[in-house]
């Protein structure tokens, strides 16, 4: 096998008019993006902080790897992936700012997350998503994931987490 998933630091990728580009998350921007997302669906539904997810944002946790999107240099959003999970990438966090979505954004970095991981002969992709967030489900399905787990009152007593993964091999 070659380099460790997710190494490089910076990644472009092709992308409608400009480049798609991923690079390690400043510090910088966690707080920002933690209240843009704050404010949006499905965090803003599950009362998630600002400051809880500029604290995700921003942690340093071991072998995990937070990006910073952007879209021809303009900020578009974050993902954070730990690299290694039952044979695969676990998708912990994707957020794309209300500006950029529907315009291909998730689907480009889910692209590229199973791409990266073929590389290194993983066998998984890995996401875990609230049954109430419904567009997300659908996303990942549209992708090729497939439900294969409910998490029954996980994060909250009243909705259910769904595990969905994407077998590469």
């Amino acid at each position: 096998m070659g380099a460790a998933l997710f190494s490089a630091g910076r990644y472009e990728l092709p992308f409608g008019e400009g480049p798609l580009t991923l690079l390690p998350l400043p510090a910088s921007q966690a707080e920002p993006l933690g209240t843009a997302f704050a404010a949006i669906d499905p965090w803003a539904s599950y009362g998630a902080s600002a400051a809880s997810i500029s604290s995700y944002l921003a942690a340093e946790a071991p072998g995990d790897v937070r990006f910073l999107l952007q879209v021809d240099g303009a900020v578009a959003g974050a993902v954070g992936l730990q690299p290694i999970l039952l044979r695969g990438p676990y998708i912990r966090f994707l957020g794309v700012l209300p500006t950029f979505q529907r315009q291909g954004v998730g689907s480009a970095i889910v692209t590229w997350i199973e791409e990266q991981a073929r590389t290194q002969q993983q066998r998984n992709l890995w996401v875990v998503a609230s049954q109430i967030n419904t567009d997300a489900v659908r996303f990942y399905e549209r992708h090729g994931f497939a439900q294969v787990a409910i998490f029954d009152a996980l994060a909250y007593d009243d909705r259910n987490e769904i595990l969905l993964r994407k077998r590469l091999a």
